[in-house]
């Protein structure tokens, strides 16, 4: 994967959804920001960033049966109330 922030975010959701972890956009802003990647200033903008990395990894996972990692990713990131960015 070209883009190193979106592939940290499905791997991380991966490994957070299996053992049923939500992570908030702050924190996940800061873990980005410790290991070097594309920093996200607001949940807002975090929010965009983790559209961005479900999608493309939508795409990736197009001609798999089951797209987990998209998966994950929508249903592991919770903006500041804990909910969900796409409810």
């Amino acid at each position: 994967m070209e883009n190193k922030t979106y592939e940290f975010i499905g791997r991380l959701a991966l490994v957070l959804f299996s053992q049923n972890i939500k992570m908030s956009f702050t924190t996940l802003i800061t873990l980005l920001k410790d290991n070097g990647l594309t920093e996200y200033q607001s949940g807002r903008a975090m929010a965009a960033g983790i559209s961005a990395a479900y999608h493309r990894w939508e795409d990736i996972e197009k001609d798999c049966r089951i797209p987990t990692t998209s998966g994950a990713i929508a249903n592991t990131f919770v903006n500041q109330k804990g909910e969900l960015s796409w409810l």
